[in-house]
């Protein structure tokens, strides 16, 4: 009797364990690396593949993001919680970087996405947008902005 409970508690386990959703291990490594990287300590809510070749992650409590076919992210929305520094530091081009800590607003980005032309950057009243061929930033009530005319500030 006990060989025949202890069996049942072994198959229940198994399965438990085997049914689980554990998005983790589908993810492609690169992009779980960069969860990892700058999202430490998170689970992640779902995985999907989108028909495009590219991926959604949904991180659970926490941010959103879209990867390209070849895992490079090309939207993140921290559905209304602020994004990490460093991946603001570490994913930007410098001189959009700059820009953001000259105006001291390197921590008040709540979404970003490019594409092969622009980075666009959600804060919480505004949307800055940085042209990648010009190197041009324009923020709304401003006139636009080149690299050469962002003070660095230390």
């Amino acid at each position: 009797m006990k060989y025949i409970i202890n069996s049942f508690l072994i198959l229940i386990s198994v399965l438990t364990w085997g049914c689980s959703n554990d998005a983790w291990d589908d993810l492609p490594g690169d992009i779980s690396d960069f969860i990892t990287e700058y999202f430490p300590g998170s689970n992640v809510k779902s995985y999907t593949n989108a028909a495009d070749g590219g991926h959604k992650v949904t991180i659970a409590n926490g941010a959103t993001l879209i990867f390209d076919k070849n895992n490079r992210w090309i939207e993140i929305d921290g559905e209304g919680v602020k994004l990490p520094e460093v991946l603001i530091y570490d994913q930007l081009p410098p001189a959009l970087y700059d820009y953001l800590q000259s105006t001291e607003q390197q921590k008040s980005v709540f979404a970003m996405c490019r594409d092969k032309h622009f980075y666009k950057l959600t804060m919480l009243d505004t949307v800055i947008t940085y042209n990648i061929d010009t190197g041009g930033i324009t923020y709304p009530g401003e006139s636009s902005v080149t690299p050469s005319s962002v003070s660095k500030t230390s």
